[in-house]
C-alpha cells in the first residue's frame, strides 16, 4: 500500500502560558511557571489548591457569533479559538478545499464539566425547568468536534477520543493514519480541557493523581514530587497530505513519521510496574518509522510526577537506549503549565514543532532534588539550544493506555 506523507502546517494555542503560539513558546523558553493558586472558585473545602489556569481569555475576541458561544462550555470555547488560530496560521483557504476530505479529530477527558456543574446546581436548587436547553449539547465530549465541523462546514471522516492524558495524542495519531491511508487530505486535530471547576477538580482529586502541595510547583522526576498539577487549555494542529500542502505553498512545521499505541491490559490499581507495554509502544513507533535510535534528538516526556510512574518511565528509557540515552535531550515542558489531560498531546506536539523550528529544548522546571531512581538529564530548569531533527513524544493515561509518536524536520 502506498503510504502518503503527512505534514503539520498550522498551530493554535490557548494555555496558562499564553493564548497564542508566540507567547506560549517564549514563556516555555524562559522556563517560566504559569501555575498558581486557583482563582476560579473557592478552594477552602478542597485539598488541591493550585492549577494552571488560562488567563485573560475572551471568546468574543475570536469573532464567533454570540448566539453560538452562549450555548457552549469553556472547553469548546478553547477548542474553537485554538482552531481559528491554527487555520489562520496555516493560510489555508477553505473555499479551495474539498471539505468532504477534511475532518476534525478531537481529544478531551472531562467534557463540558463547567457548564454541566452549573446546570446540575440549577436542577438541584430550582428544578428541571431552570436547566438550560443547551445542557444536552454543551457537556458532551464530542461538542468541540461537532461545533468545529458545523462552523467550518467540514464533512470528512471525524472522531472524538476520550483516553485520559493521551486523548489528543490518539486523536493526532489516528488523524495521521487517516491521511496516510488516503481517507482524508486535511485534518484539524484539537485537544482541549477546562476542568478547573469544583466538579472537575473533585473527579481528579478522588483518583489521587493531583498534588496536594500548597506551593505552586509541578516537579516531575524530582525527589519531592507528589502528583500532577491540573492545567487547562487547548491546542489545535492543521495536518495535511504533503502534496496537498505543497500545492498551496503552505508553511510546514514538520512531518509526522510514525505513531503507535497500546494498552497494559491490567486494572489501573495494578499498573504494569515493569513498563513492558510502555517500552513496547516506543519500540514499535521507532520500528515503524524505520529510523535508528540515535536519530532522535529530543524526547518529550510524560512526566506524571507520580512516585512510581516517573521511575518506570526512566527505567524504560534506560532499557531501550542503554548508555546512549545520555546523548538524547529529555524534558517535560508541562511542568511549566500543568498537565492538561485531554489537551496534553496536542500541546506537546505543538511544542515539538517549535523545538524543531527553533532548535531549542524547553526545560523541566522545579527539578532541584535528584532522586537516585530518576537520574537522567531531564534538561533541568533552563532551556537548551541544540540541533533537533527528530522528536519522540511519549505519553500514558490512567487505566494503562500508552502512545508514542515521531515528528521529523521536513525535508523534500
Amino acid at each position: 500500500m502506498n503510504r502518503r506523507r503527512v505534514v503539520i502546517t498550522g498551530l493554535g494555542v490557548i494555555s496558562p502560558s499564553g493564548n497564542d503560539v508566540e507567547t506560549f513558546w517564549e514563556s516555555l523558553k524562559q522556563g517560566k511557571s504559569s501555575i498558581g493558586p486557583i482563582t476560579k472558585f473557592d478552594t477552602s473545602d478542597f485539598d488541591v489548591k493550585i492549577a494552571g489556569e488560562v488567563k485573560n481569555f475572551d471568546i468574543k475576541k475570536y469573532g464567533f457569533p454570540f448566539m453560538l458561544t452562549r450555548q457552549l462550555d469553556e472547553f469548546t470555547h478553547y477548542a474553537m479559538a485554538a482552531t481559528k488560530m491554527a487555520l489562520d496560521d496555516s493560510m489555508i483557504n477553505l473555499e479551495m478545499v474539498d471539505r468532504t476530505r477534511m475532518g476534525v479529530f478531537a481529544g478531551n477527558c472531562l467534557g463540558g464539566v463547567g457548564f454541566g456543574e452549573k446546570e446540575l446546581y440549577n436542577l438541584y436548587r430550582e428544578g428541571w425547568q431552570c436547566v438550560s436547553p443547551y445542557q444536552s449539547i454543551s457537556w458532551f465530549y464530542t461538542a468541540p468536534q461537532g461545533q468545529i465541523s458545523i462552523f467550518y462546514k467540514l464533512k470528512g471522516y471525524s472522531k472524538t477520543f476520550v483516553a485520559d492524558r493521551i486523548s489528543s495524542d490518539v486523536a493526532l495519531g489516528y488523524a495521521y493514519q487517516s491521511i496516510m491511508l488516503n481517507r482524508l487530505d486535511t485534518c484539524l486535530v484539537c485537544g482541549t480541557e477546562a476542568g478547573v471547576f469544583p466538579y472537575g477538580m473533585s473527579l481528579f482529586s478522588s483518583s489521587d493523581v493531583l498534588s496536594k502541595k500548597r506551593d505552586a510547583s509541578y516537579c516531575p522526576y524530582d525527589l519531592k514530587r507528589n502528583g500532577m498539577i491540573l492545567g487547562e487549555g487547548a491546542g489545535t494542529l492543521v495536518i495535511e497530505e504533503l502534496e496537498h500542502a505543497l500545492k498551496r505553498n503552505a508553511p510546514i512545521y514538520g512531518e509526522i513519521i510514525s505513531f503507535s499505541n497500546n494498552c497494559d491490559g491490567v486494572h489501573h490499581k495494578e499498573k504494569n510496574k515493569n513498563g513492558k507495554k510502555y517500552k513496547e509502544v516506543i519500540e514499535s513507533c521507532i520500528r515503524k518509522a524505520n529510523i535508528s535510535y540515535d536519530e532522535i534528538g529530543y524526547i518529550n516526556l510524560d512526566g506524571a510526577a507520580l512516585w512510581e510512574d516517573d521511575v518506570i518511565e526512566t527505567n524504560v528509557l534506560k532499557e531501550i537506549w542503554g548508555k546512549e540515552i545520555g546523548a538524547v535531550s529529555l524534558s517535560c515542558p508541562k511542568s511549566m503549565f500543568g498537565n492538561t489531560f485531554g489537551a496534553a498531546g496536542a500541546l506537546d506536539a505543538i511544542i515539538n514543532c517549535l523545538a524543531i523550528k527553533n532548535n531549542t529544548v524547553p526545560p523541566t522546571i522545579n527539578y532541584e532534588d535528584q532522586d537516585s531512581n530518576c537520574d537522567l538529564n531531564y534538561t533541568p530548569n533552563k532551556a537548551l539550544h541544540r540541533n533537533i531533527n527528530t522528536v519522540l513524544q511519549i505519553a500514558r493515561g490512567r487505566g494503562g493506555i500508552n502512545s508514542a509518536m515521531l515528528l521529523r524536520e521536513f525535508k523534500e
